[in-house]
């Protein structure tokens, strides 16, 4: 398996602010044990300006990206391992909405003095507390909250979907539903041992999946089972690197139904798996922090 969290070094722009100009950041190789910008998907266009992107610091090393959705001002739903790890929380997290975050990088300095500038700072971030780096598999816990220390005001934010909407909807509505994932990722992943060029922006994507599982061996009771490939569903697309803790809105809207959590097929491809949010476990977790 491999979880969708990315190394903000493998982004080609990100690896010479990331590594230039902070002299901690160590260079890690991405995670074996679990992976899932949207592949091959669209740019955003401003369609989802309450998504937005975290880069951080986990255990003394980073920057590591994830991606996450604004509920309300200051409470910022994302992956409980874009929050924790090793049983410690992040030593930082910073959080913007820009579409195109590094637009404005050159600007400044160095990347304290730009995330000082341009990010918003978390004040606290929260994980499930049964998260335990997937130890209990295939139920992961996989959600975490990112509490900024100041409020963003929007019109509108991300909401949570209805309970027990896929133990519920007939087998045939789920077929036709529509699933769009929104995140920060890579556009596609590679070999380290490949010269095919593969584009990739650290920008907000969009793009469009379907409805394949609940409730199997890979799924348990926490998942969902969604197609992560170019051609599925009209304009295809899915996640990789860099999109975990990512929405995956019910097409046109801004209910979530489920967030990036991880993929078991190498390079991106074939299918994703996504945490769900219409589970008593994940609304009884984030609701406290809505009211």
């Amino acid at each position: 398996m491999q979880r969708n969290r990315r190394p903000a070094w493998v982004v080609g722009s990100i690896s010479a602010l990331a590594l230039s100009a902070c002299g901690s950041v160590q260079q890690q190789a991405p995670q074996a044990l679990l992976q899932p910008q949207i592949t091959w998907g669209q740019r955003d266009a401003g369609e989802h300006p309450y998504v937005g992107t975290l880069l951080f610091v986990q255990n003394g090393v980073g920057y590591y990206s994830c991606t996450g959705t604004l509920l309300s001002p200051t409470v910022m739903l994302t992956a409980g391992h874009c929050v924790e790890e090793g049983g410690n929380k992040n030593d930082v997290t910073y959080v913007s909405f820009a579409e195109d975050p590094l637009a404005t990088r050159a600007q400044y300095s160095s990347t304290a003095v730009w995330l000082a500038a341009e990010w918003i700072k978390a004040a606290d971030v929260i994980p499930h507390p049964q998260y335990d780096d997937y130890s209990a598999f295939p139920n992961t816990y996989d959600i975490g909250l990112v509490i900024l220390s100041r409020p963003v005001s929007m019109s509108t934010y991300g909401k949570l979907p209805p309970l027990r909407y896929f133990d519920t909807t007939p087998q045939a509505q789920l077929k036709a539903q529509l699933f769009e994932p929104v995140g920060y990722g890579a556009q596609a992943w590679k070999p380290e041992t490949s010269n095919k060029p593969i584009p990739d922006e650290y920008a907000r994507y969009k793009g469009l999946q379907r409805f394949i599982e609940v409730n199997s061996r890979n799924t348990g009771t926490q998942s969902v089972k969604l197609t992560n490939n170019p051609g599925a569903g009209n304009g295809g697309g899915g996640q990789c690197y860099g999109d975990s803790g990512g929405p995956i809105f019910f097409n046109n809207t801004n209910v979530i139904a489920a967030i990036t959590s991880f993929g078991i097929t190498a390079n991106c491809k074939g299918n994703d798996f996504s945490f769900r949010l219409d589970t008593s476990l994940a609304q009884n977790f984030v609701n406290p922090y809505l009211r």
